[in-house]
């Protein structure tokens, strides 16, 4: 790594909790600085890893803690993980402007190079997931970086150009056009403010039909009850993606979110049991 991109890929640790197997760290990307936290087994050995990349408005740890449980339940079965922040969502101190589609995947491909960097890292089982838009986000990341053992996604939009945005394109693109921006509203937080540029970048993007070049093994999981991305864009997913080998799965009575907010409901530990268990059989 020559040396202008190792300064780029300067990383601060924050905290570290040995107790937990997690640390606290700032990814720099030479514009700003992507919180993440690091979860690694607490055995020796040289482990497989996975980037988890949430969704839109949420935060590393997901909506429910999904990302924290699952960093968990994976650092006891010998993976580690890393999860961030994107720009102006969780402890990220930039504004919300500075998220787009370039942007997301960029801090993701700064998280993929911090774990490359780690000698108890396998450099070659890197996986990646993403929840809803995270999942697109991890699609271009795989187009990108089609060296990555594996792609999972969970309740991912899926499509070239707005196809997965129409609604939102229609409420909010005219705002944007006219203002820089637009502003979106949401009942668990406070509002925020999507950059024209995101919207730009969105039509311009292809990664249903670049997805055909990537030929790891990938897992795709919907929800049945999922009134905000139809559960068929992860049967779509599979159907596009260059793989042999690709799995779709959608969870009868799940929601958007696997009813993570359902203390009743069982859905999410479905989610997790399914996703760790593809893992360990793709990594190991």
């Amino acid at each position: 790594m020559n040396l202008i991109k190792y300064l780029l890929c300067l990383y601060v640790f924050l905290a570290t909790d040995a107790f937990s197997g997690e640390t606290s760290l700032l990814l720099d990307n030479g514009a700003y600085k992507i919180p993440a936290i690091y979860s690694t087994p607490s055995s020796p050995g040289n482990y497989p890893a996975v980037i988890l990349l949430h969704g839109t408005a949420s935060n590393k740890n997901e909506v429910g803690d999904l990302y924290a449980v699952f960093a968990k339940q994976l650092r006891e079965h010998n993976i580690a993980s890393i999860r961030i922040d994107f720009a102006g969502t969780g402890d990220s101190e930039v504004d919300y402007l500075k998220y787009t589609l370039d942007s997301a995947v960029a801090d993701a491909n700064m998280a993929r190079l911090f774990l490359t960097e780690q000698p108890q890292i396998d450099s070659d089982a890197i996986a990646v997931l993403g929840f809803s838009q995270g999942g697109l986000i991890a699609q271009l990341l795989v187009i990108e970086h089609p060296e990555l053992a594996a792609l999972v996604t969970w309740s991912s939009v899926v499509g070239d150009g707005n196809e997965a945005f129409l609604s939102l394109f229609q409420a909010k693109y005219p705002n944007a056009l006219d203002n820089g921006f637009a502003q979106l509203t949401f009942d668990w937080r406070g509002p925020l403010s999507l950059s024209l540029q995101w919207f730009e970048q969105v039509k311009k993007q292809k990664s249903l039909t670049e997805l055909a070049n990537y030929t790891g093994p990938t897992l795709a999981i919907a929800g049945g009850a999922d009134d905000i991305v139809d559960p068929i864009s992860s049967v779509r997913l599979i159907q596009g993606v260059g793989s042999e080998d690709g799995q779709a799965v959608v969870l009868k009575g799940a929601d958007h979110i696997f009813n993570v907010l359902d203390s009743a409901a069982h859905e999410d530990e479905v989610l997790l049991k399914i996703t760790l268990q593809w893992l360990l059989e793709k990594l190991h």
